[in-house]
């Protein structure tokens, strides 16, 4: 073992040891790539789940939060059209939005060469797809 390989040994149990890791330390870095879709699946999945809890308590129980929740919309969609552009966001606002509709069926995307359907349902899903619009 060289002084190098030892000297990284020796980093990586003191830092174990000072911050009480109970894992390995690795000095590779989650991939960038990787890192931003996991992001996007996070976001896009509890931005669904909480517009669709609103609608819910809007037609169940007829508890309109439009006015409170708007500030916070307008504020997030802006964030969307920061990072992404417009084809991205127009798609984003689709599958949030119309793709699944009140009566329970679900829109899909279909792709206008080949006429087969593109696999939209999920949020993982839908990153491959913005990928391919950048």
């Amino acid at each position: 073992m060289n002084n190098q390989q030892m000297a990284s040994d020796q980093l990586k149990k003191d830092l174990k040891d000072i911050l009480n890791i109970q894992g390995n330390i690795s000095k590779e870095r989650p991939v960038k790539g990787l890192v931003k879709k996991e992001h996007f699946c996070h976001f896009l999945e509890n931005y669904k789940f909480a517009n669709d809890r609103a609608l819910v308590l809007k037609q169940e129980f007829q508890v309109d939060l439009v006015s409170f929740e708007e500030p916070f919309v307008q504020a997030i969609e802006s964030l969307v059209k920061l990072h992404f552009n417009k084809q991205q966001t127009q798609l984003i606002e689709w599958w949030l939005y119309d793709k699944w509709l009140p009566d329970g069926s679900v829109l899909q995307l279909n792709n206008t060469e080949t006429g087969d359907d593109l696999p939209s349902d999920t949020a993982d899903e839908l990153w491959e797809i913005l990928q391919s619009l950048r």
